[in-house]
């Protein structure tokens, strides 16, 4: 049953790759750029755990089981006649946005800056703790003055935005480059993207975005390479990371496997066996872990915040940066029935999408900000588009707040003659 059941699932994200292509705008939508993620990041893992004989009786097909089911249920939470929020259908002033965007523009760069002299064996490729957390913590900020100034240039030019812009992606290029960070890297990519698509309607052509995941699928194998260059070094040695073996890299993924998948295989059939689930406390857990600062409240007092769950057995080490993907903690949490956090991800998302195309403003910066997290909800865990939307809510609503226009607005461009425009000087 390996390799049915294989065959399902890549079918599965073929389908959902095929719909994209065909139709263009269907590129800058979830169930699209899941398949991507699914294409780039756990289809080349796949083979040699299919014939992996050591593998526990069953459990690939259990993981394979499960991948289908959230793949199947994202799709079924996407549809076309979804309604927008209307809550984010709010009207802005571009001058005060622009003021938003430099403001936290300087407050994230600032954290960056503090996050870029730390040495490369505390910040690249491992586990932050302690006062790195706190520095990306609030080194988001100037990603969302980026997304601000990107939406506003795109509305109208000025070069108050491009100034804005262009200031921090000296930096944004910098962690990128130095740290090798896959998400920031397809995040500013989307976020340009969208940017240009809410206000220009202009679409990347095919033959580019296909182009751009082929690539990046064979880079994505090496990245712990590079990460290692970078991490000895503090900063980027050209010459090592030309002598990456990329293809080499692939090569080797598809002949041996990849770690996560087995991560997701050992503990998927772990589960399976105890049958013990933690009904959603790994998202509180999570919460507690992002947002109460143990340098403020005390460790005690927040390991208190923490609710029991099962805890993997003794056996199960997984190799530190690795993760167990999405469909792991959607299974610890209510067996096969965890599906459904994919179906009720992918239909928020969609209304975010839905409010975005409406012409608003919240709305795209909420989608933008969304679509990689939720991305990752594919190869990493459900719970990052949640931290990032209980983030926004603490740091981007008050400075949208403040932004928000009370007069008479244009029309938008996406929105029709009868609807209120977003960015109004």
């Amino acid at each position: 049953m390996n390799w049915p059941m294989t065959w399902i699932f890549i079918l599965i994200v073929a389908w959902y790759f095929a719909a994209g292509i065909q139709r263009a705008e269907k590129m800058y939508q979830f169930p699209f750029l899941a398949s991507v993620m699914t294409l780039g990041f756990i289809v080349p893992q796949l083979p040699a755990l299919a014939n992996d004989p050591f593998l526990p009786s069953g459990a690939y097909v259990k993981t394979m089981l499960m991948g289908v089911l959230c793949l199947l249920m994202l799709r079924l939470g996407w549809s076309e006649t979804a309604r927008p929020f209307p809550f984010l259908n709010q009207t802005f002033s571009h001058r005060k946005l622009l003021i938003a965007a430099g403001f936290l523009s300087v407050i994230g760069a600032y954290f960056y800056f503090l996050l870029s002299r730390l040495p490369g064996e505390v910040s690249i490729g491992v586990q932050m703790t302690g006062m790195p957390v706190v520095y990306l913590f609030f080194a988001r900020l100037m990603t969302y003055g980026l997304a601000i100034a990107l939406l506003c240039f795109t509305s109208r030019p000025t070069l108050t935005a491009a100034l804005i812009i262009g200031f921090d992606l000296i930096l944004y290029f910098d962690r990128i480059i130095v740290t090798g960070k896959r998400a920031e890297a397809l995040e500013l990519v989307l976020m340009i993207l969208l940017a240009i698509w809410f206000h220009r309607h202009w679409i990347v052509p095919r033959w580019l975005m296909v182009a751009g995941i082929l690539i990046g699928t064979f880079a994505m194998t090496s990245m712990s390479d590079y990460r290692q260059i970078t991490r000895a070094h503090s900063g980027v040695v050209w010459d090592q990371v030309m002598e990456i073996d990329v293809v080499g890299n692939f090569e080797e993924t598809l002949k041996e496997g990849g770690l996560e998948m087995r991560n997701a295989v050992q503990r998927i059939d772990e589960i399976d066996r105890r049958l013990e689930f933690d009904y959603g406390k790994f998202h509180w857990n999570k919460l507690v872990f992002t947002f109460v600062p143990a340098q403020l409240v005390g460790t005690s007092f927040k390991e208190g915040l923490m609710l029991n769950t099962p805890k993997p057995e003794r056996s199960y080490q997984p190799l530190t940066g690795t993760t167990e993907t999405g469909f792991v903690d959607a299974f610890s949490s209510f067996w096969y029935f965890g599906a459904l956090k994919f179906f009720i991800l992918s239909y928020l998302v969609c209304r975010i999408w839905k409010a975005a195309l409406a012409g608003g403003t919240a709305a795209q910066l909420v989608y933008m900000m969304s679509i990689v997290p939720a991305m990752h909800a594919i190869s990493h865990q459900t719970d990052w588009v949640v931290q990032v939307w209980v983030h926004m809510a603490l740091f981007l609503v008050p400075v949208l707040a403040f932004a928000r226009f009370r007069g008479v607005a244009l029309p938008s461009f996406f929105a029709g003659p009868h609807v209120p425009a977003q960015l109004h000087s």
